[in-house]
């Protein structure tokens, strides 16, 4: 793993300064959480008029558990991914997906008439992981210490994880945002093949390509073959 402050690009330090000046503020001056629950975080309030909820949410955390693992995934791979997509492309995917997320959330929420506070940056975080699975495949990420998984079976557990335990507490608008960042965050990625597109190959039972000879270069060989 490379040191601490290497993937701490100034961005990346930003984002987590800002998001631990505000967790710190809600853990310190409790007065303060009560009216952050009612108009920061996620809820019925955004029908209400306060549109500014969906992107407000993203940067207030109530539970230490919550914000420990999005700051550390937001360290563990944005620096990475922001290198490769670009400042401008690594904004679009953090806030992009975020905020799509949570206007689905919000949608559901009123549509199945389950209203609750939903704060954090979670499906960004996790957008940005799908992006390492587009973007790295098959190659090898040192997760932790001897701990080496290719980025693509890191991004399918990471998923995986997260729907379950949505799936568990039956928490059917987050479940709804949580799947609109993935898909989201798949696209923005550059994703047309290869994460999602293998997946599916495999569970049809179909090659994963061969060599195959085609005469006069043209034939029934298919995408999966060189000719």
């Amino acid at each position: 793993m490379r040191p601490f402050t290497q993937r701490l690009s100034p961005t990346i330090r930003n984002l987590v300064v800002a998001e631990s000046v505000v967790f710190g503020l809600l853990i310190m001056a409790k007065p303060l959480r009560e009216p952050a629950v009612l108009h920061l975080a996620l809820g019925p309030g955004v029908w209400a008029g306060e549109l500014w909820q969906p992107l407000t949410s993203l940067f207030v955390h109530f539970e230490l558990w919550s914000f420990f693992f999005n700051m550390l995934g937001l360290w563990f791979v944005g620096a990475t991914i922001e290198h490769v997509l670009g400042r401008r492309r690594f904004f679009l995917l953090f806030f992009g997906t975020g905020l799509a997320a949570n206007l689905a959330v919000a949608g559901l929420m009123a549509l199945l008439g389950r209203p609750s506070a939903n704060p954090g940056c979670g499906d960004s975080v996790l957008a940005l992981f799908v992006a390492l699975g587009v973007v790295y495949g098959r190659t090898p990420v040192r997760v932790f210490g001897q701990l080496v998984l290719q980025a693509r079976i890191l991004t399918w557990i990471l998923i995986g994880m997260a729907i379950l335990s949505l799936l568990f507490q039956a928490a059917w608008p987050l479940l709804g945002g949580t799947l609109v960042a993935i898909v989201l965050g798949y696209f923005m990625a550059g994703g047309r093949t290869g994460l999602f597109a293998e997946f599916i190959a495999g569970l049809r039972g179909r090659r994963r390509g061969g060599f195959d000879v085609l005469d006069g270069g043209r034939g029934r060989g298919g995408r999966g073959f060189m000719n």
